[in-house]
């Protein structure tokens, strides 16, 4: 499939794409007046609006369309077709198949033959702003209803009936027919979509895991894509290791250098592994993973929340990986902790009682979702968590595997009925 250029360079957190050269402007004009089917004597002004690891937004703005704006995004190639088909069809089925308030996309095109050179998705902007913008200056009483929302919708989205029955990502089936390639897939009861290969970041991000075999699913239990996961680190060790590896632009001498602690390390990794994920589960859930400050947006006045955005690798995972929404996320505070004084700038004492914040948000979101927890929960998420920590610091995986093996695993195997789900006594 044909790509436009790109580099992937080095940076703080490892290699990132960077475009060559930026999308052409006249191009997204055109194409977007096309797609609004707007007259030539419309005026229509594209402008840059923000920049993702992966993408770049442009405002749409049309004359006599005043009230109404759009979001041209244009997308680099980390995972051709897949990325931006399987996002579109999961916009798609969420305005379907629940109330949660989504972009209606317009027009797409997910291949990069076209006049662009590149995909792209044109969407309905969502009004409001983000919940990052407003969030320190609102009180609990209005954290708390945004909480419950955003939980409304979570329990909406693990609430979908039929349960998915395998590990992916949602397509159009004709976008998969139209690939002409050998792609499996898990039909669902509405024929229009399909369950097909996952799209992840684990899977593209550094550009060298594009370069070794890579199984995308679906996977029909957590086994498999556990397994995939790993295979595909196992694979990047050892192009790393290979001798034509250095004289490409992604080599990372310092990964390189430690690739072999990686390798001993998925080893072990695996042995933990048919203990935490022995058995097949048959229902998954539609899980937004980047539920942040930044991908919720809501109306000033009235904090009602407008819209959930940003759906790119968004697909169906297990219970377990479903957990908190980003902006919840924070370390358990058991002391109470004594309100800022008005004006209080101290950053400790402000993350502190943010901590504390978001530690009591999180009892709201679990009453409103009103689901248990589930034994090894906890554990099967350091354990994935474990997989991205083993390029960063093999020592923190080490320690981990020390205590899991000499701890964790010896007290959940006493449970009887742990494999299957058995409903939590006591969070590991």
């Amino acid at each position: 499939m044909y790509q436009p250029k790109f580099v992937w360079e080095s940076g703080l957190w490892g290699p990132t794409p960077r475009w060559l050269s930026p999308p052409n402007i006249a191009v997204i004009e055109r194409l977007s007046r096309t797609h609004l089917r707007l007259p030539d004597d419309c005026d229509l002004v594209a402008t840059f609006f923000a920049e993702g690891a992966f993408n770049k937004l442009y405002t749409i703005t049309v004359s006599e369309r005043l009230s109404s704006q759009y979001i041209f995004r244009v997308t680099s190639p980390v995972e051709p077709f897949y990325k931006t088909a399987s996002e579109v069809a999961t916009l798609s089925y969420t305005r379907e198949y629940t109330s949660v308030p989504v972009p209606r996309v317009i027009a797409y095109c997910s291949n990069a033959k076209n006049e662009l050179g590149c995909e792209w998705i044109l969407m309905e902007r969502v009004p409001g702003v983000a919940l990052g913008k407003v969030w320190g200056d609102i009180d609990f009483e209005t954290k708390s209803k945004v909480t419950k929302q955003v939980a409304g919708f979570v329990k909406q989205l693990r609430g979908i009936q039929p349960p998915f029955v395998a590990i992916g990502n949602l397509y159009f089936r004709a976008d998969i027919e139209a690939l002409n390639a050998a792609a499996y897939v898990v039909p669902l009861e509405d024929e229009k979509y399909v369950l097909g290969p996952i799209v992840t970041t684990y899977m593209f991000a550094g550009g060298r895991k594009l370069r070794v075999p890579r199984n995308l699913g679906p996977y029909s239990n957590d086994a498999q894509y556990i397994a995939a996961l790993a295979a595909v680190e196992l694979g990047e060790v050892k192009l790393l290791q290979s001798a034509e590896s250095r004289s490409h632009g992604d080599f990372d001498e310092d990964l390189a250098e430690i690739s072999g602690d990686i390798a001993g390390l998925l080893d072990e990794l695996h042995t933990i592994s048919s203990s935490l994920f022995p058995s097949p589960l048959l229902r998954f859930t539609l899980y937004h993973h980047d539920l942040s400050l930044a991908n919720i947006l809501v109306d000033p006045p009235t904090y009602e929340v407008m819209g959930i955005v940003d759906w790119e690798c968004v697909g169906t995972r297990s219970h377990w990986e479903d957990t908190y929404p980003l902006f919840l996320l924070g370390p358990e505070i058991e002391e109470e902790v004594e309100p800022l004084d008005p004006g209080d700038k101290d950053d400790a004492r402000v993350e502190h009682w943010e901590n504390w914040e978001k530690m009591k948000l999180r009892l709201v979101f679990d009453q409103q979702l009103t689901e248990v927890q589930y034994k090894g929960d906890g554990l099967r998420r350091e354990f994935r968590e474990q997989l991205d920590w083993l390029g960063v610091s093999p020592k923190k995986v080490k320690n981990w595997i020390r205590d899991a093996l000499n701890t964790f695993i010896p007290q959940l195997k006493e449970y009887s009925g742990l494999l299957i789900g058995a409903p939590l006594l006591k969070e590991y």
